[in-house]
């Protein structure tokens, strides 16, 4: 009797856990529904395995409305919310200056285990107005020609994406700590220096979790623009 009694209980308790997974499930797609033909979207999978999606419509020159999504954990749903938030309202020029460290202000200090969920955040939706800007590229005719192209799908920019990558040579910047890499990028965003926030490969050794990316004929002038300034640790050619 008491047997029975116990496999009952665990069959409701698990019932109920059941029950409210589906309900929260259907509340979440209830109030985040897919955006029918948006005018720019993008879905990136991170080193992390996380996924985002983010897709922009817009009024005119400025974004009218936002959909993300995301599979990963917490952090990584605040920080696409948060790219969501100041994406909205937004013209194209103002969309490009959104980066990692605009989203850092809003969502405060990250664990740097979770760094990477603010950089990908930042991919997402850059790669997002990519996709409008090659569509519409009026709208953008000051396009930084260092931001990646959105994808197509035939696999071409694929291709073509690798093949730059083999033709250019980079490196990294690695520091202690994530606030020594907002130090410095922002130094090297007043000078108009072409960089990238990246989680830090995982073929290279640092206790942060990300790093700075510029091209490798940029080091010279990062280097005397940091010196003085922002110590490094270390720096790797990718």
């Amino acid at each position: 009797m008491g047997l029975e009694m116990t496999i009952t209980g665990l069959l409701i308790m698990a019932s109920v856990m059941m029950a409210l997974a589906l309900a929260w499930f259907g509340l979440h797609y209830l109030l985040n529904p897919r955006m029918e033909n948006p005018d720019g979207i993008a879905k990136v999978t991170g080193s992390c395995g996380d996924t985002m999606e983010i897709a922009l419509k817009f009024n005119g020159p400025r974004v009218e409305d936002v959909h993300c999504w995301t599979d990963g954990c917490a952090i990584s749903k605040m920080c696409v919310e948060t790219v969501g938030m100041l994406a909205r309202g937004k013209t194209v020029p103002e969309l490009r200056t959104i980066d990692t460290a605009s989203i850092l202000e809003r969502v405060g200090q990250l664990p740097e285990t979770h760094m990477h969920c603010a950089v990908l955040a930042e991919t997402t939706l850059q790669k997002a107005v990519s996709f409008y800007t090659l569509k519409n590229p009026d709208v953008d005719p000051l396009r930084p020609s260092f931001r990646e192209a959105p994808p197509r799908h035939d696999g071409q920019n694929s291709r073509d994406d690798a093949a730059l990558e083999e033709q250019t040579t980079y490196v990294v910047y690695l520091f202690p700590s994530v606030s020594y890499v907002m130090k410095a990028e922002k130094i090297l965003k007043e000078r108009e220096i072409v960089h990238k926030v990246i989680p830090v490969p995982r073929h290279i050794s640092s206790d942060c979790g990300v790093c700075l990316r510029i091209p490798a004929d940029q080091q010279e002038r990062v280097t005397e623009a940091l010196r003085g300034k922002v110590a490094w640790e270390n720096t790797a050619e990718m």
